[in-house]
């Protein structure tokens, strides 16, 4: 019997992904259920076999057919893992039939998937009741906070503060980008922190991978009498009381949908979400988007938003300077390793020619990424002499997460960013080595 645990490993959370992503579209054998979910995985240490725990809706033969199905698929589905997941070596799969209740959410999403069936099965009870007898409760995101930051923690801000109005509510972050202050409440956000505060019943931490993220606020969280973490982040490691991590979501405001009530969300909490789902899948155009991102982006409409807007002043509206300092990174990149990467520098004395802010740099590494032929883009913005906020682009053959975890960052599997000391060849030649060691393997899935 699989033994839960609270902290999955980042390889059985990458390889449960790619596995539910490799059953929803790539088995055409018929005898698998089309309601199979991939509830948990494990991968021995060695790498050499995996147990993947399933649940079929069905009865006994569709759920034993499932599994013959399934196992008559495991060349395929290992060569489809081999090529998405960068490890050294391809496990043996053995599929397990897992009928526990406690998958039960999983099952009742891919019966949502799949029927369009609306169950009432959500997250709304768990929220409420860590809500419950709260008075005082903290919202705060990670530092620099971009669109999806400042989108889930405003949507569940105005979301508490419109159905639990006897709890005491404040947003703690750096300051919101001037893009992003067309969402109402932004005006309230809390910068600092004041002389003396009461600690928190409760700190609802949001798309931030660990504590030190959380810039001025984390002693707030550290204070707190209880803490609940939101996020998406492969690399979160679940420090709060409570956790709700889901890697392969589009982005946490998603995740702030599932855990409210859909029928209480009010247009200004729905412009909030709608932003943070449009920055985090590049405007519906990255992997991350399913089609269950596509229907909540639908229901937030519904609202009466205007998503084009929101789009048009949130994610392409850009300011001369932004402009000016975008062209700058173009004018100055370089391709590197036979053009399979792109690097570009920006320094604080380009900054401060321009008079640009440190918001005025989101979308140039997105933009680099997009250059025909490159797998990586990699850009650099000196914090301060020898110190270097790097972030980091994929098409797919890199895992980027990976690289900035082994510096002491995290992020996604196509997105991802890391603090870094030293001079820029260093950071450029110590995180191109480690891109290195992927893109060496890419064309030998039996090496990964």
């Amino acid at each position: 019997m699989r033994k839960n645990s609270i902290k999955n490993t980042r390889v059985n959370a990458e390889v449960q992904r790619e596995l539910s992503n490799i059953l929803r579209g790539g088995i055409k054998d018929p005898r698998v259920a089309p309601m199979t979910s991939v509830v948990a995985v494990e991968v021995a240490p060695d790498l050499k076999t995996c147990k993947a725990y399933i649940s079929v809706l069905g009865d006994e033969k569709a759920q034993q057919d499932t599994l013959k199905g399934l196992q008559s698929a495991e060349g395929y589905i290992r060569r489809e893992l081999a090529r998405t997941v960068n490890m050294r070596n391809t496990p043996e799969i053995r599929f397990i039939l897992d009928q526990s209740i406690e998958y039960g959410v999983n099952i009742s999403r891919k019966i949502e998937e799949v029927t369009g069936m609306e169950l009432k099965i959500n997250m709304t009870i768990i929220l409420e009741d860590i809500l419950k007898d709260k008075r005082r409760v903290a919202l705060g995101g990670h530092v620099r906070p971009d669109g999806d930051c400042v989108g889930s923690c405003m949507g569940l801000y105005l979301y508490l503060k419109e159905q639990f109005p006897h709890i005491h509510t404040d947003v703690c972050l750096e300051e919101v980008p001037e893009a992003y202050r067309m969402i109402s409440g932004t005006e309230e956000v809390k910068t600092q922190i004041p002389e003396s505060i009461e600690p928190y019943d409760l700190f609802i931490c949001l798309d931030c991978g660990d504590t030190k993220r959380l810039g001025f606020a984390e002693p707030l969280f550290e204070a707190a009498a209880e803490t609940l973490c939101i996020d998406h982040h492969i690399s979160n490691e679940a420090f709060a009381d409570h956790n709700y991590i889901v890697p392969d979501a589009s982005s946490t405001s998603e995740l702030v949908f599932r855990l409210i009530d859909k029928e209480k969300i009010s247009k200004e909490a729905a412009e909030a979400l709608y932003m943070g789902i449009v920055h985090d899948t590049g405007v519906f155009q990255y992997s991350c988007t399913s089609p269950e991102t596509m229907e909540i982006a639908a229901e937030l409409m519904r609202k009466g938003i205007n998503g084009s807007e929101i789009i048009d002043k949130t994610y392409y509206e850009k300011t001369y300077i932004q402009n000016q300092i975008l062209g700058r990174a173009l004018l100055e990149s370089m391709l590197i390793m036979d053009k399979r990467c792109i690097v570009s520098v920006i320094r604080q004395r380009s900054m401060r020619f321009f008079q640009a802010q440190p918001s005025d740099l989101e979308g140039i590494v997105s933009q680099l990424r997009q250059t025909k032929g490159v797998e990586v883009a990699i850009f650099l913005h000196e914090i301060e002499p020898q110190k270097f906020k790097v972030s980091l682009r994929s098409k797919g053959m890199v895992d980027v997460s990976v690289i900035a975890k082994h510096f002491g960052g995290g992020g996604h599997v196509r997105a991802a960013g890391v603090m870094m000391s030293g001079s820029s060849h260093d950071v450029i030649n110590n995180i191109t080595a480690r891109i290195a060691l992927q893109l060496d393997h890419s064309g030998k899935p039996e090496d990964k």
